[in-house]
Formats: C-alpha cells, structure tokens, sequence
C-alpha cells in the first residue's frame, strides 16, 4: 500500500496581529489586495513545481507572505526549480498588467494590480527567503558550485536588505508607512541568518 504524502502546514503566530495592524494604520482594502495577490503567487510555483514532478512539503504563513519547500529537491534540476522560483512573480505580474488594463472599467482594479504589481517585484529581490534570493542562488550555483553560491547570495542579501531598511528609515521620517520599514528590517534579520551573523533559532 502507497504511503501517503502529507503538507505539513504552519502559521506563525505573528500573522494575525501583523494582519490587524496592517489593516488598522493603513487599509483593509490593501489587505485583502495583497493577499488576493498572494494566491496566485503560490499557485505559479506550485503549477510549475507539479510540472516537474515535485511535490510540497510543508508551508509556513508568515507576517510577510508563505514559505514553500520544496521535498526531494535533489530530484529536481537546477533549470526547473529556477523555473518554479520564477513562476510565483510571474503570475503577479501578468495578473497587474491584465488588472490595470481592465481597471478602466472599476478603479479598485487598480488596487488589486498596484497589490500584484508590488507583491511581484518585491519577492524578486536577491534576499532570502525569497523568490529573488533563490533566483541568484541557483543561477550562482550552476555557474560555481553551491558553497559559493550560499557566500554570493548571503553578501548580497545583506546589502539589498541593508539598503531597503535605511530607505524605509527615511520614507518613514517623510511621514510614510512603517511598515516598508517592518519589511526591511525583517529581510535584513533574514539576511543576516543567512550569513551567519545572526543565530537562527534552534528549531525551525
């Protein structure tokens, strides 16, 4: 009898109140954009990652977003879990660009591509955990080796995070939101895991 596979599937407890606060200082409106934007930013990984025969294991809500990973990944080739990487902001920016274009029609269209639009870009950047980060690495990877790609990725990282925390240190004193700041700070935290400055937690 096949064993049956299971998705382990986690919400840190930070959600929530995050959620709430978000939706308190800036909109709920926004809110519900962004995670209607989130949607279909899994499903492009997990459409692609099918594709190739993976398989989920397990997937963590979090403040900031979801956290796939990927089971067996030595049975997946670099091409393809660069390929699954690059799905999920695809899929936002296809739908931003398809949403803007209607959103003549229904202005809050536009929020909902703003929301695609932002969720996209962001989750290219070269920082892990994500999209962007993952995207360097494996590129690194195949170009050198895997120890050097985890050094090439936590250098930048560190230095895109630090970059965007102080950005949101000055849009914060312009009277922007704090939560560009939020972000940032927790991708340099992130980062720095990464590099090995910061001690990760003892289990994960």
């Amino acid at each position: 009898m096949r064993r049956r596979r299971e998705l382990s599937l986690s919400v840190s407890p930070l959600t929530a109140p995050v959620w709430a606060l978000f939706a308190l200082l800036s909109s709920p409106v926004v809110l519900v954009a962004l995670l209607a934007a989130a949607a279909p930013h899994e499903l492009g990984h997990w459409a692609v990652l099918r594709c190739f025969g993976g398989r989920v294991s397990r997937l963590r809500i979090t403040p900031f977003g979801a956290e796939m990973v990927i089971a067996d990944t030595a049975r997946i080739s670099y091409g393809a879990e660069l390929l699954t990487a690059l799905a999920g902001p695809a899929a936002n920016l296809l739908l931003a660009l398809v949403l803007g274009a209607a959103g003549g029609g229904w202005p809050l269209l536009y929020v909902f591509a703003g929301a695609q639009l932002v969720l996209g870009v962001f989750n290219l950047l070269p920082v892990p955990p994500l999209d962007g980060g993952r995207l360097l690495w494996l590129a690194a990877a195949w170009l050198t080796e895997p120890f050097t790609a985890d050094r090439i990725v936590a250098a930048v990282g560190v230095l895109t995070a630090a970059a965007l925390t102080a950005g949101g240190v000055l849009l914060l004193r312009e009277g922007s939101s704090p939560f560009l700041l939020l972000g940032a700070a927790g991708l340099l935290l992130s980062a720095l895991r990464e590099k090995g400055l910061v001690k990760r937690g003892a289990a994960r």
